[in-house]
């Protein structure tokens, strides 16, 4: 009856060590698929970002900021002197 369980411990100590590399491969697979996910919610954030300031510029109100960004006056406009 000894030897029985013996050999019944061994087998399942056996299989949990033969086991072990493909759950070890399960879980390198899963790691870099966690990370491309990662990735991949990260790019289309970011794509969305720029959609919407993409959208933003091609509006009247987009185009006067970034012309105003970028040192442009309305005509008639003066521009104001920071050391005054």
């Amino acid at each position: 009856m000894v030897s029985g369980a013996v050999l019944v411990m061994a087998a399942v100590g056996l299989g949990f060590y033969l086991s072990r590399g493909p759950w070890l491969t399960y879980r390198e697979q899963r790691r870099k698929a966690d990370l491309a996910t990662m990735e991949m919610r990260k790019s289309e954030r970011q794509k969305n970002d720029l959609l919407q300031q993409q959208a933003m510029l091609e509006t009247p109100l987009g185009k006067e900021q970034l012309a105003r960004g970028k040192g442009y006056l309305k005509s008639g406009e003066q521009a104001l002197d920071s050391n005054n």
